[in-house]
């Protein structure tokens, strides 16, 4: 019977003349049941002669490193393009960390050669081995601590970029917010008239001007004042509840009541003022 593929959607078959490498699944029971989750088929009982191609690995092949990403196959029809490149990815941060041990090792190796021809002839023979351990350890630290500068110096060119994108996006929140504030000081006539039913800006300052000359500082201030005036002229013109109020200007319920209160006894106190003033003249 000839070999085919046993990947769902998978229709290689051995061909002598191909280079595609067959494999049956392990034996070995730990490393068989992540074979055969990984091939993700359902209500499946592989038999000895159940093989799998080279197509789903990584590198084309098999490894029996636990390590290596092609340790289990990884790449089918089913997984989605992201799922599809990270074993390639992952297969080439194992090479490139195989790579560098190998430098390691080959570095280690001269080292120790040299410390052991300089010490055999100015040390006993028993330090070489002492002095090699040295060698070694200062060789080591030396490449590693290059490699730690290296992904240091990355980490930080991430996290300035990090950095500024956050900046932007605070940057941009501030004036959306401020687009959003219910402030007079953003406001224009029309804006005036339509939340407070007074008919300009100038109007607006001018009762404010009249009103918080005579309005005792609170002991702790949640809006400007000229907000405060703002939020009690708009609940009288249109009624608003105080929960809403609390919404629109980003404050707790009870601090819209009690500034409201404050607000209307010292209007009331003042409209009552000029009244007197006005019938006195």
């Amino acid at each position: 019977m000839g070999k085919s593929c046993c990947a769902t959607g998978c229709t290689n078959r051995f061909n002598k003349k191909s280079e595609l490498s067959f494999y049956r699944l392990p034996k070995n029971k730990e490393r068989r049941s992540k074979w055969i989750a990984a091939i993700g088929r359902s209500n499946w009982n592989p038999g000895s002669e159940t093989w799998i191609c080279g197509f789903h690995f990584a590198s084309g092949k098999k490894s029996d490193d636990p390590l290596h990403p092609d340790y289990v196959p990884s790449i089918f029809s089913f997984t989605s393009p992201t799922n599809q490149t990270r074993p390639v990815n992952n297969l080439k941060k194992y090479q490139g960390s195989q790579e560098v041990s190998g430098k390691r090792f080959a570095n280690t190796s001269r080292e120790q050669t040299a410390a052991g021809g300089l010490n055999l002839h100015q040390n006993p023979a028993s330090d070489v081995e002492v002095q090699a351990v040295k060698v070694q350890g200062t060789g080591v630290q030396t490449e590693e601590t290059h490699s730690d500068i290296t992904s240091l110096h990355e980490q930080i060119k991430s996290l300035n970029s990090e950095c500024q994108s956050l900046r932007d996006i605070v940057y941009k929140l501030e004036n959306e917010i401020k687009c959003c504030t219910l402030d007079t000081s953003e406001f224009d006539d029309s804006k005036i008239h339509f939340f407070t039913g007074l008919p300009n800006l100038q109007t607006f300052m001018l009762l404010f001007s009249n009103v918080s000359s005579v309005l005792p500082a609170p002991a702790k201030q949640s809006l400007k004042p000229t907000q405060e005036l703002l939020l009690t002229l708009m609940k009288l013109r249109f009624s608003l509840s105080e929960g809403f109020l609390g919404h629109l200007f980003g404050i707790h319920q009870s601090t819209v009541s009690r500034i409201f209160r404050r607000w209307m006894h010292v209007t009331t106190s003042k409209l009552q003022q000029l009244k007197v003033e006005t019938d006195l003249k």
